[in-house]
């Protein structure tokens, strides 16, 4: 686990800011891994108390350390470090590192969230939370580096805003569609396509479900 600074290479230079997510950014997270751990307890339950054949227990054994590698994303320790020469943010293993010559702005969100949506009593809803979000952007705009909402909130985007000291480009409000359309090369597909990851999330979990009713039927 790469989130102490001991772990740095030399090479990089002396790290001159540490950031670190808040303790309250601790319940957007258990927010976010929700769904991946409730189909993990599913399958652990199903696992412990059925008994199935190999082949079942092999798939929800798959099942399993697919939906804890995704919780442990979100619940890791993350640590983002600044060193003269580059940003450095931990990962499972090592860190990613993006050189400071190769910035070329920054693009911060303040407050992102899907649009409002028309209910049927005329009434417009707003979907999803809001979060700040900050891309890292080169010369040919494409992202270096992330900080997403979930984990870090905006004193600590602005607090690596100040520190880089780079060209900045900040909305107070926007939705995934319009950075889609006006930064193509920063916003990936889960964004992109806000749908996706609940689509992938409840596949996996039907698929959790036809697996124990077959393992029903056939050991019926």
């Amino acid at each position: 686990m790469a989130e102490s600074l001991r772990q740095i290479p030399a090479r990089y230079g002396t790290v001159e800011r540490v950031l670190h997510p808040r303790i309250g950014s601790m319940g957007r997270r258990l927010l976010a891994c929700l769904p991946a751990l409730v189909l993990g307890l599913l399958c652990l339950t199903v696992l412990w108390l059925r008994r199935p054949a190999p082949l079942g227990t092999i798939v929800l054994a798959v099942v399993i350390v697919v939906c804890g590698f995704s919780a442990w994303r979100w619940l890791r320790p993350v640590t983002v470090a600044i060193t003269p020469t580059h940003v450095l943010g931990s990962r499972t293993i090592g860190f990613h590192t993006m050189e400071r010559a190769k910035i070329e702005r920054l693009v911060v969100v303040e407050s992102l969230r899907r649009p409002a949506r028309t209910g049927a009593d005329g009434h417009r809803r707003r979907r999803g939370v809001a979060r700040p979000y900050l891309w890292v952007a080169d010369e040919a705009g494409r992202r270096l580096f992330r900080m997403d909402g979930t984990i870090w909130d905006r004193k600590s985007i602005d607090r690596l805003t100040e520190h880089l000291g780079v060209k900045t480009e900040r909305f107070a409000q926007a939705s995934p569609a319009h950075m889609a359309k006006t930064w193509p090369r920063l916003v990936g597909p889960f964004m992109r396509l806000p749908w996706l990851r609940p689509l992938l999330t409840g596949l996996a979990a039907i698929a959790a479900v036809l697996l124990l009713v077959w393992m029903a039927w056939h050991q019926g």
